[in-house]
C-alpha cells in the first residue's frame, strides 16, 4: 500500500509541474486517502504512518497555497499538526514554567520530538538547542 501512496504522490508532482491542477489534486487526495487507510489497517509502523500522513498533508497544503486558498491550506496544516502531536509525549506537570498548555507537554519534550522531525531541514535547525533546560520533571531526577 505504501508503494501505491508513493505512486500517487509522484503522479501528483508530475501533474503539478505540467500545470494539470485537476490531476494534481486528485492524486494528492488519493495519496492522503491511502495514508489514512494505512493508519486504519495498522500496516506500517506508527512513525511511518504519521510521516506518510504528514507528507500528504503538507503536499496538499502546499498545493492549496499555490492556488491562493488559505482555508484549505490551513485545514491540511492543522491535520498534520494533530498527527504530529500524537507522537509528542504528554507531561503531567502542567504547572511547570516550560509547559505548553495547548500541546500538553513541556518545551523539552517538544524540542526532542522536533529533533526527530520527518523533514530533515526542520530537524537540522534545532539540533543545537538544549532540551533539558527548565524541565521540572527532568530536574527532579538529577543528583543534587
Amino acid at each position: 500500500m505504501i508503494e501505491l501512496w508513493e505512486k500517487h504522490t509522484i503522479l501528483a508532482e508530475q501533474s503539478f509541474k505540467n500545470k494539470d491542477f485537476w490531476r494534481t489534486i486528485l492524486h494528492y487526495q488519493q495519496a492522503f486517502a491511502i495514508s489514512e487507510e494505512l493508519t486504519k489497517r495498522n500496516e506500517a509502523s506508527l512513525v511511518d504512518q504519521v510521516t506518510i500522513t504528514v507528507i500528504s498533508c503538507h503536499n496538499l497544503a502546499q498545493f492549496w497555497r499555490s492556488q491562493n486558498d488559505n482555508n484549505f491550506e490551513l485545514k491540511y496544516l492543522e491535520i498534520a499538526a494533530e498527527k504530529i502531536l500524537t507522537l509528542v509525549p504528554q507531561c503531567p506537570k502542567n504547572d511547570c514554567e516550560s509547559f505548553v498548555s495547548n500541546l500538553g507537554c513541556c518545551k523539552s519534550a517538544l524540542l526532542e520530538f522536533m529533533k526527530r522531525h520527518p523533514n530533515p531541514e526542520i530537524a537540522k535547525h534545532i539540533q543545537h538547542i538544549d532540551t533539558t533546560v527548565q524541565c521540572e520533571l527532568i530536574a527532579s531526577f538529577k543528583l543534587q
